[in-house]
């Protein structure tokens, strides 16, 4: 009888064993090997995860690249209305200037009128951000444009000596260079006149 209880037991603690090495067996088994349809099907769904990202931040480009273009459109839609504003009131102190020009006999009156619409235009000019590019000193050719050339005393090579047509600037930007006549003075070669006639009695 005893034996029999022995021998019960050792089975238990054989089959307890058992039970603990079953787990770590199971662990240790490696994983079974992926078939050609599980890869196939893994690189499916990497494609269009990857194929959905690339959509969204292509649609994501699009707008922001709509909206950007809208809110230029309406920077310049507003920046225009704001310049047309400010010219507004010269073109209608022009059509006064030009309703009473049959009427008015005194015609230093009306010069000077004309004088007064000419400082608004250019106030208003100034107020947009546009300035005259300066047309004393010496000739830039990044901002004037020499139309003529003239030997004249007194003035430096290069110097400018009359204004053709004004310039203008906006901010930094050229919008038209100043044409103008600059001095060319270049050194009168001197004859040496007992040479030409000693040629000459040759």
């Amino acid at each position: 009888m005893a034996d029999e209880i022995k021998k019960e037991e050792q089975e238990k603690q054989q089959q307890d064993q058992a039970k603990k090495e079953e787990p770590a067996q199971a662990a240790a088994a490696p994983a079974p090997e992926k078939t050609p349809e599980d890869m196939l099907r893994e690189k499916d769904e990497k494609i269009n995860e990857l194929t959905d990202k690339y959509l969204r931040a292509l649609a994501e480009l699009d707008n922001f690249r709509k909206r950007m273009q809208k809110e230029k459109e309406d920077f310049v839609k507003y920046t225009r209305g704001e310049a047309v504003s400010l010219f507004l009131p010269v073109v209608d102190n022009f059509e006064r200037a030009v309703a009473s020009a049959d009427k008015v006999k005194d015609f230093a009156q009306l010069k000077k009128g004309i004088e007064m619409v000419l400082k608004q235009f250019e106030s208003a000019l100034k107020e947009i951000g546009a300035k005259e590019i300066p047309t004393t000193g010496m000739f830039d050719p990044i901002y004037h444009h020499a139309m003529h050339k003239e030997h004249s005393e007194g003035k430096k090579d290069g110097e400018i000596t009359e204004v053709y047509q004004k310039g203008y600037m906006l901010d930094d930007k050229i919008i038209r260079p100043a044409m103008v006549k600059i001095a060319h003075n270049e050194p009168h070669k001197e004859h040496n006149h007992k040479e030409h006639n000693d040629k000459q009695g040759k």
